[in-house]
């Protein structure tokens, strides 16, 4: 049985997860050469924060009691800028 907060955490990681695959079938539509290489690397960036919480989390939940509290932090920190990139309100 996982704590409150890893359920709350794994809810958001879910969240997150269909918010960047709505916005990724949004960013593949056709579109003019120029705007398809801005909208790949937008993309590419928003995979790489998604991979980066998605990391963090993973190593929370594998951690044991040691460094809990910096291993929290890391993923809020990851969490909030993969947030602010997607736009993404809470």
């Amino acid at each position: 049985m996982m704590d409150p907060y890893m359920t709350k955490t794994e809810a958001l990681l879910r969240q997150g997860k269909a918010i960047l695959d709505s916005r990724s079938l949004a960013m593949r539509a056709r579109a003019p050469a120029f705007s398809a290489m801005a909208r790949r690397r937008k993309l590419m960036n928003l995979e790489a924060r998604y991979a980066e919480v998605s990391r963090r989390y993973e190593m929370l939940r594998a951690a044991g009691t040691a460094g809990v509290a910096d291993l929290k932090v890391g993923l809020e920190k990851a969490l909030d800028t993969f947030r602010s990139e997607i736009g993404w309100k809470p």
